[in-house]
């Protein structure tokens, strides 16, 4: 508590010692005040365009285009315009548009013109999305205006310029690369052609499988081989019976007549049984019944003439015995012995030609995989090359119809809410909060002043004070002599004080009358006066 009254104490004594020297603050003000009064009022006003823009993005063939075109995201194309819109390039256009180029003489001069554009013009969203205000303030009301124009027209154009030769870019690329791809897909096509005329005989392309062809081959051997030995027993069999009734035909005048067996009395048979079946549930004229009984009688054609040839065989061999000419039965036997030996002869060839092909088939079988290797090789890339193809057309035609649909209505749409235009009175500068500004920095100056006046020579008024500054005892106080006439004193030089301030206080009035009522300025005032 001691402390926090020392500290009181010590601030008072410091605000003591600046009243006491309030004239530096006077003078200081009357110094600093004017000269910032006259500079704020000297300063030209400022005019400042707006313009507002709405950016429409949503169109009513998006949800009909959906998944049929290539749509690219025009609220980022919108907001990446408006961050790059005060590039050096746009801003140079705009210095160019409105001839403020031309004051530019030398090229710092033209680097600060550029910096004072990017520094000048504002492009701010205005509360709802995709609503954009340009504003830009000058001291001409119809530069200013004209130069808001030209940033919304640089703003406008730049969306279709770039539109279109992104557009443009975009399908000369997508046409080059279908050219490309399609010469590749040509080679990989010849080269597919190729290896499949060259290895359609035993690659994986024909119309089975390699391996599926060895177990057909190996079945089909089998089969021929079991034909083969059920071939060779009857044969077997046949010749005992013969050589049984050569030796009983001696014992036998007249034989009856056995029936002769072909290949083709079993089929005979279960086509007769067929048609008989037929006929109980059809009629005659049924193309089931005419097709199984010409059937039958083409089969009976075949066994006649089977018949026939065995019996001419037979009649041309040489005869021991002309008692054997007119048996019945051994001839009916010799005709199949000799029917047999032929079946056996054929299926003889039968099995040594696939025999043939089963070893053939295996000694393919190492370079089998090679093929079946190269040839997946071959059709991943085709597919591949072919994949990417078809995609790019499909690419290519989903570019057109957004470019045909960006004809009829475009996606992107600007519309001015607001054109440019600058108000009659002008908006700047802020010479209220400038003439503040000045008069509080003309009292802080002369503040500071004091204060170090006062501490440069200091004017003792208590004992703490003398205790601060001098190492000698304080026994005690002692009253000035003169009292009254330092009071008259001080009466005066603070009434002087107080119509300094007054009178400052009245100039600051003036100015703020004068900014809040007429608004004229300098320039304006000595025309008047004039």
């Amino acid at each position: 508590m001691k402390e926090l009254n020392l500290a009181i104490e010590m601030l008072l004594i410091y605000l003591q010692g600046v009243w006491l020297r309030r004239r530096y603050i006077v003078i200081t003000a009357w110094l600093v005040c004017p000269i910032g009064w006259i500079l704020v009022f000297n300063m030209p006003p400022t005019f400042e365009a707006n313009a507002k823009i709405y950016v429409e993005t949503r169109s009513v063939l998006d949800p009909v285009l959906q998944g049929l075109t290539i749509r690219d995201n025009p609220e980022q194309e919108i907001q990446l315009m408006a961050r790059t819109l005060l590039s050096r390039p746009n801003l140079e256009k705009i210095a160019r548009a409105t001839d403020m180029d031309i004051s530019a003489s030398d090229s710092q001069s033209y680097e600060n013109l550029i910096n004072s554009l990017q520094n000048s013009i504002k492009l701010s969203a205005a509360g709802r999305e995709n609503i954009y205000v340009i504003s830009y303030a000058n001291s001409s009301p119809q530069l200013a205006k004209r130069l808001v124009q030209e940033t919304l027209n640089i703003f406008v154009e730049s969306r279709v310029g770039n539109a279109v030769a992104d557009k443009r870019k975009a399908s000369e690329f997508i046409d080059s690369q279908i050219t490309e791809y399609e010469t590749r897909l040509a080679e990989a096509e010849t080269r597919l052609s190729e290896f499949k005329k060259s290895q359609i005989a035993m690659g994986p392309m024909s119309d089975q499988g390699f391996y599926s062809r060895i177990e057909s081959e190996k079945a089909r051997l089998e089969e021929a081989q079991l034909r083969q030995r059920e071939l060779e027993g009857q044969l077997e069999s046949a010749r005992r019976q013969l050589q049984g009734e050569a030796s009983g035909f001696s014992d036998s005048t007249s034989g009856a007549n056995s029936g002769f067996t072909t290949q083709y009395d079993e089929r005979i048979k279960t086509l007769q049984t067929q048609l008989d079946g037929l006929l109980i549930r059809y009629t005659d004229v049924h193309p089931d019944v005419i097709e199984v009984g010409r059937l039958i009688e083409s089969l009976k054609k075949m066994r006649a003439e089977e018949i026939s040839n065995l019996e001419k065989a037979i009649a041309g061999a040489p005869q021991s015995s002309a008692g054997f000419s007119q048996n019945q039965v051994y001839q009916e036997l010799k005709l199949n012995v000799s029917r047999l030996e032929n079946e056996i002869a054929s299926v003889n060839v039968r099995v040594r030609n696939y025999g043939q092909k089963l070893e053939e088939l295996e000694r393919q079988r190492n370079i089998v995989p090679d093929i079946e290797a190269k040839f997946a090789g071959l059709n991943r890339d085709y597919e591949i090359t072919k994949s990417k193809y078809e995609e790019l057309l499909s690419r290519r035609e989903a570019m057109d119809l957004s470019s045909r649909a960006d004809e009829s209505q475009q996606d992107v749409q600007f519309k001015i809410i607001e054109p440019p235009h600058v108000p009659i009175k002008p908006s700047g500068p802020p010479r209220l909060a400038f003439y503040t500004l000045v008069l509080f920095g003309g009292i802080a100056a002369g503040v500071f002043m004091a204060f170090a006046r006062s501490q440069i020579s200091p004017v003792v008024t208590s004992a703490l004070q003398l205790k601060t500054i001098a190492d000698f005892p304080v026994f005690g106080l002692v009253s000035h002599t003169q009292k009254d006439a330092m009071l008259k004193q001080n009466k005066k030089h603070l009434l002087y004080f107080l119509i300094l301030s007054a009178m400052l206080m009245l100039c600051y009035c003036a100015l703020v009358a004068n900014e809040m009522v007429f608004g004229l300025t300098a320039k304006q005032l000595l025309g008047r006066l004039l």
